[in-house]
Order: structure tokens, then C-alpha cells, then sequence
């Protein structure tokens, strides 16, 4: 079992080719036209909110880009689909397709799995405690 809980190198690892931790951070208001704009990869993230309650990034990847298989012990998870398709596999429930305006939410300790599916990449607003810690099967 590996327990990671740098959110830039879990990103990195997930394959996102440029992490921004604090450009956007804790703005009062961003547009995604704005955070597309800085980014001159295919693939990025960058958090959008911080405090000791929140964490919120937002994530773009490509098609068969996702993340590892892992669980939160302490912490729900949810995302919000801002564009694409995503393939989201959970323990309990099994693979399922989301889109642009889906909600979706993970309970502490239950594995899942995103990639994103389709032709074209897609952006999704990850939301969970700061620093969460990510724990992966070896």
C-alpha cells in the first residue's frame, strides 16, 4: 500500500503535464476561458480553492487519461463535470458514464477510478479536504 498526500505529485503521477497550485487560488472569480488560457499543455490542473475546511482543483485530461485505482480514509470526495466524458469506476457500483453537469460523490474509504472517455479531453472540479491522502495497491 502507498499513502500519497502531495497534491501536485499525485497529479503528476496521474499523468498531468503541468500542475499550478497558486495562480488561480482562492480568487474571487475565475473563468475556465482563463485557466485554459495560461496552460499551453494538453493536459493540466490547477486549485481553485483552499482553506481548512476545502480543497478544490480543477483537472483537464485527454481521452484514456484518468487516475490511479485508490481510496480517501478520511475523506468523501466529489467532482463536478465541467466538460467531456468520463469513465468512473466505484467499488459498490461499478463503471459508470458522466458528462458535463453530472455531480458525482465518493464516500471515505471506497475505491474508484476516473479516465476520460470520448474524442475530446475533458475538465471535471475535484472537491475534498485539503491535502487529502490518496492510498493506492501496490
Amino acid at each position: 500500500m502507498t499513502k500519497e498526500d502531495n497534491v501536485t505529485e499525485v497529479l503528476s503521477k496521474d499523468g498531468v503535464n503541468s500542475v499550478d497550485l497558486k495562480t488561480f487560488e482562492n480568487k474571487e472569480t475565475v473563468t475556465l476561458d482563463e485557466v485554459s488560457e495560461k496552460f499551453n499543455t494538453t493536459s493540466w490542473a490547477t486549485r481553485i480553492v483552499y482553506n481548512e475546511r476545502f480543497g478544490g482543483v480543477l483537472i483537464k485530461q485527454n481521452p484514456g487519461e484518468g487516475n490511479r485505482l485508490h481510496y480517501h480514509p478520511d475523506a468523501d470526495e466529489c467532482w463536478v463535470i465541467l466538460e467531456g466524458e468520463w469513465e468512473w469506476y466505484i467499488d459498490g457500483i461499478g463503471k459508470r458514464i458522466v458528462k458535463k453537469n453530472d455531480i458525482v460523490t465518493v464516500k471515505k474509504n471506497v475505491n474508484h477510478k476516473i479516465t476520460c472517455i470520448g474524442d475530446k479531453p475533458g475538465i471535471r472540479f475535484a472537491i475534498t479536504k485539503p491535502d487529502v491522502e490518496h492510498i493506492y495497491e501496490d
